[in-house]
């Protein structure tokens, strides 16, 4: 039962909500609800747009596009939401305003589909023979319930008759030549005289028709139907982009006192994508049945997406009606959206163990420009111009690649495997669960291996995950790969945000933290998932995880012989040397220079002990003593 009371801690008014037995602040009860409901929306629908593309005749290329320019669209929008937040400083009404255009940007892209003119049947003749046609669609009724009354009660077009004594069964292509012929992930089926008896392509022109369903589309139709989709993506995205970050920024002002509490409370978020997506694939299996179909569903595996669409939208709208209580605080404390991103990193620093945190600012990135001489992003890039750094984030990319095209495309390959909507809300609630686990361990790994041999397991398990998605031939073993899924995204991600906020130039930090999110979301997850469409257009599914794999381990192979055998200049150690054994300074100056900045830089950023080591032992010496006997572990 949930109660409200007058008497509270933790927001501005001092009331809190009394929950399950639980006295919780109102406002954070608040946020955690958005979070519920907001990710939830994006559960109900996001991970399914491949397959519902898929279901419209697209390719996996143009459903890459699709999929893969949202985060891009958003970085793009970043700037321009900072300015435009700085400037009026009404963030409500701003999350307000990007909400709505989530809500029509949504309803918009269900509205948009390709004419159906044909749809495909099976002609078993008299003598036992086979032979698979195209018929004129049906006509759809129009106009919603005043269409169908016209029609029930014979005032408009009847719809046609196509009861046919020759059409016997329905069919879908992808499945009528066996298994064998099956590529997984390749689509849509081009019709040809060959696959179909009474085509003739100066008379119908290209034709494709989508597995699982008995729809045939002109080419061209679905071409449009794909440009149409892009804009309002594009629109969509652009328009809605600022909505999260001033949630977040509202979030980080009430865990001010404690931020290592945001974590926990955007954990909600994971708990109802997971939820929702395992609602939606129940549902989605029930959904084989439509009101308006142009063509017959008779032995097909179609799915009605447009209980996604809606359910999505009512999400978002709740959301909208919970952020409606929001109070994002005076002018001068509302957060520009462009630069809670780098905030919301820093809430993590605290899981860090000290001694970590210093021997990893040992390695902090130099600039010689001071402060204001250079343009910051030239700066930032300049100082990670470090073979050991380039490597790293080459490995936090190449993870973002691999979960982009996951995202995009496992549930499509999945899919022509045999894989049903309900599995793939199984496959999420498992994902989600791991990630929600993570959450609470991934800084215990951290502070014991550090952050090299963390990267180098993710990467592994990743390899190790593709080649086994690339072998699948039974859809439900997945399961526990997407636990594997779940715990390296979840990881990675705390490993890589922690890394390059302690690493980074103190006054070029927070720009470091952007490029960071551009090469993850932008680079790894948005172009990966244009890249990864085109290849799996091109050799189906399945080679493109065994390629996956194969890069993968490249990427790993380069990190260790980086990291084992490289100095900052490039140049190889001696082989009568080994790192552990000769003590250099993290860009591959020796130590025994008095002048050596590691000193400068430990000094810069860590607690220097009020009795300088005459009483106690000095923290800082331990921690400089582990750092020289393993500069780059």
């Amino acid at each position: 039962m949930m109660t409200m009371d007058s008497v509270g801690a933790g927001t501005a008014d001092g009331r809190s909500i009394h929950f399950m037995g639980r006295d919780i602040p109102r406002d954070l009860f608040m946020v955690r609800l958005f979070y519920l409901l907001w990710f939830a929306s994006f559960g109900s629908l996001f991970p399914l747009l491949a397959v519902y593309f898929k279901q419209l005749g697209m390719t996996a290329a143009q459903a890459g596009v699709l999929l893969g320019c949202r985060p891009l669209i958003e970085f793009l929008a970043t700037p321009f939401w900072g300015m435009f937040a700085q400037k009026f400083r009404r963030g409500k009404v701003l999350l307000m305003f990007s909400l709505s255009a989530l809500i029509i940007s949504t309803l918009a892209v269900g509205f948009v589909q390709p004419v159906t003119p044909y749809c495909v049947v099976l002609d078993k003749n008299d003598t036992g023979g086979e032979c698979k046609l195209i018929i004129p669609a049906e006509e759809v009724v129009r106009g919603g319930a005043l269409g169908y009354l016209k029609e029930a009660t014979g005032l408009g077009r009847r719809k046609r008759d196509t009861a046919n004594k020759i059409i016997d069964t329905i069919i879908d292509l992808s499945t009528y030549n066996g298994e064998e012929d099956m590529v997984a992930g390749m689509a849509p089926e081009y019709i040809t005289k060959e696959n179909v008896c009474n085509f003739d392509e100066e008379v119908y022109g290209t034709l494709v028709s989508p597995p699982h369903s008995t729809r045939v589309y002109r080419e061209p139709a679905v071409q449009q139907a794909f440009m149409l989709l892009l804009i309002l993506i594009a629109l969509g995205e652009f328009f809605s982009s600022p909505a999260l970050p001033l949630v977040d920024g509202c979030t980080l002002n009430l865990v001010s006192d404690q931020p290592q509490e945001f974590g926990r409370i955007r954990l909600f978020g994971s708990i109802g994508w997971g939820m929702a997506m395992f609602v939606m694939g129940i549902g989605l299996d029930y959904s084989d049945t439509f009101r308006n179909h142009p063509c017959p569903t008779k032995n097909t595996t179609e799915k009605n997406y447009i209980l996604c669409f809606v359910t999505s939208t009512i999400l978002t709208a709740m959301s909208m009606a919970v952020a409606t209580q929001f109070r994002f605080g005076q002018e001068h404390e509302q957060h520009r959206p462009d630069e809670v991103g780098g905030l919301v990193m820093d809430t993590q620093l605290t899981e860090v163990d000290p001694a970590i945190a210093e021997k990893t600012r040992g390695k902090q990135l130099r600039t010689n420009e001071a402060r204001g001489e250079q343009n910051e992003w030239r700066a930032a890039l300049k100082a990670m111009m470090n073979i050991h750094f380039m490597l790293y984030l080459l490995g936090v990319v190449t993870i973002g690649f691999g979960a982009g095209n996951v995202f995009a495309f496992l549930y499509w390959y999945l899919q022509d495997l045999g894989g049903s909507p309900i599995l793939f809300g199984m496959a999420s609630v498992v994902n989600h669960a791991a990630e929600i686990a993570a959450f609470f361990y991934t800084f215990r790994f951290i502070n014991k291996y550090g952050y090299v041999k963390t990267m180098y397991a993710c990467l592994g398990a990743n390899v190790v995950r593709f080649l086994l998605i690339s072998w699948l031939s039974n859809p439900w073993m997945i399961l526990p790969l997407q636990a594997v899924q779940g715990t390296v995204l979840a990881v990675n991600w705390a490993t890589a945000t922690s890394y390059v906020s302690l690493v980074s130039p103190p006054h070029l930090k927070n720009t470091s933290q952007q490029i960071l999110l551009i090469l993850y979301h932008g680079v790894g997850r948005g172009l990966g998932a244009m890249i990864g469409g085109t290849i799996i257009t091109a050799i189906g599914a399945r080679l493109f995880f065994a390629l996956l794999a194969f890069i993968t381990a490249c990427v790993l192979g380069a990190n260790y012989a980086g990291n084992r055998m490289l100095k900052y200049d490039g140049i190889k150690y001696s082989h009568n040397f080994d790192e552990e054994d000769i003590t250099f300074a993290p860009q591959g100056m020796p130590m025994g220079n008095p002048e050596s900045k590691i000193t400068e830089a430990f000094n810069q950023t860590s607690v220097v002990n009020s009795n300088y080591g005459t009483i106690g032992p000095d923290p800082q010496d331990d921690a400089y003593d582990r750092y020289v006997s393993n500069p780059y572990e």
